[in-house]
């Protein structure tokens, strides 16, 4: 247990203070690094000191920094009316992960409601969410995937920095991180179940990715293709087929009664909750660009801001000769479908944000499909590309922790109409924040040679 607190320890340490230094030396002054985040923000803030989770308190404070982009007298998009109240358009549960640091920020040590002690709890929060996530849950159960220790540390090194966890999810309150937490924890508890086959293992891993739901709406696809995976494993056999189902089910009711409650609570109805009106409208991206530019695109592409994921798909395909070979196959068909459906979504490349925003949520299944590969006699005939990919990955990551500063998207967001600008090579995020280096050192005059 030591050694566990002390990893977590020292990877919060690494994702904080990586942070804090580019932004205490005044390299990336964005401290907040998208509107989405503000209502997670404050939830902790309006329970610990309101005992609510209505943001009416902190609405001016808040549209007062942050109004709405479109008209100053409107509700901004990340709140919901709902009545007389103001309510997260987000759902809540990170903000619940992140109250015990609130609680010590505002309760033990009293600080003040400022901007400044918001976003300072935010991002400890961020920080340790994460740090949990891959420091402990994550190395863990990759022991339950035959994974030896010295490899174990290196795919943790891979989830934990060298992918979007370290530039952007350990540094904000995304709903990602969170996604990602329970996602793993179902993923452990289903891994139990496929080695004892003991079905309170299916109650657990169910309510885990059903929590994972309730933090963000795209892990029902996630739920559904676990769901879907051990009722066809047990598909030849009618009792055990039935006794997976009811104990599916008990995992799944305590997050739809949640679910269910929260919506006629606070947003009055499930109609005025804050993805209801997107569900049926937002999926104007053709297809293949929004699926190819997933995977590819130069400022967006999960292949070009970590590398070391093509590896996850080696795996995927070494799989076909593995013992589990059903389990990749589940892996393989997350992924597939994941970023298939999210790459209709008119926001596929995640808006400002840095990188591959929307598909971060299954990052640990990146990782996971890379155990085939790690364990397999490639990986040692080519490991110094395998660390050669790790590191270009890594400091890509810390690019964003330097760059990130939506001046990119300011230049060059076209919206989601007009994608060229997510295509273009000369213009792309890493040729921008080149040339903005070569700026700083007088070798150019400027570093959007089309901007006014």
């Amino acid at each position: 247990m030591r050694k566990y607190i002390l990893v977590v320890l020292g990877t919060f340490l690494l994702y904080f203070f990586a942070g804090f230094l580019v932004n205490s030396l005044g390299i990336n002054g964005l401290q907040i690094q998208s509107e989405d985040t503000l209502p997670t923000m404050f939830l902790p803030v309006t329970i610990i000191k309101e005992g609510t989770l209505y943001l009416d308190n902190y609405y001016d404070m808040l549209i007062q920094r942050y109004p709405h982009p479109d008209d100053i007298g409107l509700t901004p998009f990340y709140l919901k009316r709902a009545g007389n109240h103001y309510v997260s358009a987000f759902p809540i549960l990170t903000s619940l992960l992140s109250l015990p640091v609130y609680f010590v920020g505002l309760g033990i040590l009293k600080m003040a409601v400022t901007w400044e002690s918001v976003i300072l709890l935010s991002k400890i929060s961020a920080g340790l969410i994460m740090a949990i996530s891959s420091g402990v849950l994550f190395y863990v159960l990759l022991n339950t995937f035959r994974v030896d220790t010295k490899k174990s540390v290196i795919l943790t090194i891979v989830y934990s920095f060298g992918t979007v966890n370290f530039a952007m999810l350990s540094q904000s309150l995304w709903q990602h991180g969170t996604v990602q937490l329970f996602l793993i924890l179902g993923t452990n508890f289903l891994s139990h179940f496929l080695r004892t086959a003991k079905y309170r293992n299916i109650f657990l891993s169910t309510l885990f990715f059903g929590m994972a739901v309730l933090a963000r709406p795209t892990a029902l696809l996630v739920l559904g293709l676990v769901g879907i995976f051990l009722l066809i494993s047990h598909i030849k056999e009618k009792a055990k087929l039935v006794y997976t189902f009811m104990w599916m089910l008990l995992g799944i009711i305590p997050v739809l009664l949640f679910f269910v409650w929260y919506n006629q609570t606070y947003y009055l109805s499930i109609s005025n909750q804050g993805y209801s009106s997107q569900v049926f409208t937002q999926w104007l991206s053709p297809f293949p660009e929004g699926f190819l530019g997933t995977w590819i695109s130069p400022s967006k592409g999960i292949l070009i801001y970590s590398p070391i994921l093509i590896f996850s798909l080696l795996g995927l395909w070494l799989a076909r000769k593995d013992d589990n070979k059903r389990v990749y196959i589940l892996f393989g068909l997350i992924i597939l479908f994941h970023t298939l459906i999210m790459g209709f979504w008119k926001h596929w490349y995640g808006g400002y944000s840095f990188g591959y925003r929307m598909s971060s949520d299954i990052l640990p299944f990146f990782v996971f499909a890379m155990v085939p590969y790690v364990n397999s006699s490639p990986f040692f005939k080519y490991y110094r590309l395998f660390i050669f990919l790790l590191c270009v990955s890594i400091m890509v990551q810390l690019s964003g922790l330097v760059f990130f500063d939506s001046i990119w998207h300011a230049a060059y967001d076209k919206g989601f109409r007009d994608t060229r600008w997510l295509w273009s090579l000369s213009d792309s995020e890493f040729m921008f924040n080149l040339r903005r280096i070569l700026v700083k050192f007088a070798f150019l005059d400027k570093a959007c040679p089309k901007c006014l």
